[in-house]
């Protein structure tokens, strides 16, 4: 046996220390460096998968559905997207297949060669191939020339309520309406316990065919609000600004803007900042809408002594706090708000303080933050009457397979009729917003005030100065209230000539007659009042702000005639909902749903007319009903 030499041994054990320190020096300059890039990484990542995806649907699969505003107009839609690419090793004469390419796709027959003869797999010629020149290059039937098919989403209205609508990818919705609503828009089938907030009618689960959507938005009023947020926040440069309308009757989100906006199209190229929404931002409530909630504690708290409520000037300052703060939950001012537009976003924790403001009035338990969207709903709830209603942006849901539409349904049976405060407490209410709020076109008032804050977080602080503004049209009846705010992260002596409280508001009596007149007209025309207590509204304007818009739009009301709705398919209680406008005796028989009516859907409706509904019959009635629709939808409201 040979004995082994003891000097090699020592010169390999040496060696192991040696290959172990180059591996983890490679290990961390690797991790490194991908540390240090791995955010260019990732968008590279996200430009692949944004470009050319992989996911494709089978025959099995159901596209994701539609959504559309009220009017129908498309907002998110799923579009076939066809790329051309080439295999390179497959073509034979590459000179020959780049001057058919070249000539059917416009592009210089070099730059095709060029591509070409690069040592690739493959090479993509063009993405979003038009559908001629598919066909063109299909008839060319060359070697080595293929289609990729794949289906992608697709936002006709690019940054238009985009905040609202959402974006989604991989057929995943990630913020907004695509992310509250995903498994209805991406699954085949929904049942009635998936979501109580939409009305099946009585069946127990949707078809298989998939689902669109319908919103409650307008995007001839979104684009009005879009131009007017756009126009303040160029003229603030820098800092952002959010608008919402809301319908005060039923919840119903009109439009909504947001400034910087973003194009859900491309949204992996938008900056953070541009994603982000000052609706669920918590802010410090202005001083002057703080009085307004205090003032309308005290009449609260008046009325649940059992003492008349006398006019808001005279009610006597009784200050308890814990009847205030059950007030603020019931309004929702104070409590959690869940609505079906929002992101799948972290809340955000960090809370602002009030600083630099002076001497603070004194408003009891009114809470001196929250969210714009609370206060908009908080406002609504004390103006509206008292009645309770929940923010939303979808109307109804149509099943693509049985052709039946689902309504939305903000409350479950057991909570419709609730009254967050009593009616008379807000009709005192109004008259006080008359003396509080500050006179616009078509008898708005407006509140609006500006605090400066402190917003503290594990990195320190920052001092941001914020607006608040809610305009409430009319005055006197109010239908619609449209919330502005505003977040400037900038302080100094001098902000540009903005320091006026009303800076949002200056100018809103340019938009306000456009937005009213498309309100009233989609109401009248498409007879959509379902809102027990929606009665017709009357926009007075001032005399001294008279335009002729008004006098046309006025005309244009006043000439319109009532036609009987479509009612079949509806319960009992819709199809009185429908009817409570018009002056009209209602005979009905049986129970469950209407199935015919008399006079027929868009006949003219007198005063005084008799309507003779026939629903199916379950168990045949002795007699029939005879009553009012404002009757009925009083006696069904005290039995709730």
């Amino acid at each position: 046996m040979v004995k082994k030499s003891h000097l090699k041994i020592q010169r390999r054990k040496k060696r192991w220390p040696v290959l172990v320190f180059f591996f983890l020096l490679v290990t961390v300059i690797v991790a490194g460096v991908a540390f240090t890039c791995r955010q260019r990484l990732r968008n590279l990542v996200d430009v692949w998968n944004e470009t050319f995806t992989s996911t494709e649907l089978s025959a099995t699969d159901t596209l994701r559905g539609t959504i559309y505003d009220r009017n129908l107009k498309e907002l998110a839609q799923t579009l076939e997207r066809v790329s051309l690419y080439v295999r390179p090793r497959e073509v034979k004469n590459i000179p020959r297949v780049a001057e058919q390419l070249a000539e059917v796709l416009a592009l210089p027959v070099s730059e095709i060669v060029s591509a070409l003869e690069r040592d690739s797999h493959l090479v993509w010629l063009r993405r979003d191939i038009a559908q001629e020149d598919e066909e063109s290059v299909a008839e060319l039937s060359l070697p080595g020339v293929y289609f990729h098919r794949e289906f992608a989403r697709s936002y006709p209205e690019q940054e238009k309520a985009s905040h609202i609508i959402g974006y989604s990818e991989n057929d995943q919705g990630l913020a907004g309406t695509e992310h509250y609503y995903n498994r209805l828009l991406g699954d085949g089938l929904i049942r009635q316990d998936d979501l109580p907030n939409v009305d099946l009618g009585g069946l127990e689960q949707t078809s298989d065919g998939g689902h669109d959507l319908v919103l409650t938005l307008d995007m001839k009023i979104q684009t009005i609000l879009e131009g007017y947020v756009a126009t303040l926040g160029r003229e603030m440069g820098s800092g952002q600004i959010a608008s919402l309308l809301l319908n005060t009757a039923d919840g119903k989100i009109i439009g909504g803007a947001n400034y910087p906006s973003y194009n859900p199209n491309s949204v992996w190229q938008q900056d953070h900042d541009a994603l982000q929404s000052l609706f669920f931002t918590p802010m410090v409530i202005p001083e002057q809408i703080r009085m307004f909630f205090r003032e309308a504690a005290l009449l609260q708290g008046g009325w649940e002594q059992g003492t008349q409520v006398y006019p808001w000037s005279l009610v006597a300052g009784d200050m308890n706090f814990a009847r205030q703060i059950r007030l603020w939950d019931r309004l929702q001012l104070s409590t959690d708000i869940q609505v079906d537009f929002s992101g799948g976003k972290k809340k955000q924790t960090a809370i602002p303080q009030l600083v630099g403001c002076g001497q603070e009035v004194d408003c009891g338990a009114v809470p001196k933050t929250a969210t714009p969207l609370k206060v908009l709903l908080g406002m609504s709830h004390l103006l509206n009457g008292g009645k309770k209603i929940q923010p939303h942006v979808l109307d109804h849901v149509m099943d693509r397979a049985s052709q039946n539409e689902f309504a939305y349904n903000a409350f479950p049976a057991n909570n419709v009729g609730r009254h967050v405060l009593p009616s008379l407490v807000s009709r005192e209410l109004r008259s006080l917003l008359q003396s509080f709020g500050k006179e616009a076109v078509l008898g708005a008032r407006i509140l609006s005030g500006k605090t400066v804050s402190l917003i503290t977080d594990y990195s320190g602080g920052s001092y941001i100065r914020d607006r608040m503004s809610l305009v409430v049209v009319s005055g006197t009846n109010p239908a619609l209230i449209l919330l502005i705010v505003s977040r400037y992260n900038k302080l100094g002596p001098s902000l540009n000539g903005l320091e006026n409280d009303g800076f949002l508001t200056e100018s809103i009596d340019s938009i306000l007659p456009s937005i009213v007149a498309l309100q009233q007209v989609n109401v009248n025309l498409a007879d959509m009042m379902e809102f027990p207590d929606a009665e017709e509204k009357n926009f007075k304007r001032r005399q001294q702000k008279q335009e002729e818009g008004a006098d046309v739009l006025g005309s244009i009301l006043a000439s319109q005639s009532l036609h009987m709705p479509d009612l079949k398919g509806l319960s009992l209680r819709k199809g009185l909902r429908r009817l409570q406008r018009t002056d009209v005796k209602v005979h009905s028989r049986g129970s469950g749903r209407i199935v015919s009516q008399t006079p027929e859907a868009g006949e003219e409706l007198k005063k005084g007319a008799v309507v003779s509904l026939v629903l199916k019959i379950d168990i045949v009635p002795e007699d029939v009903l005879q009553v009012s629709p404002l009757q009925e939808l009083e006696k069904i409201e005290s039995q709730e």
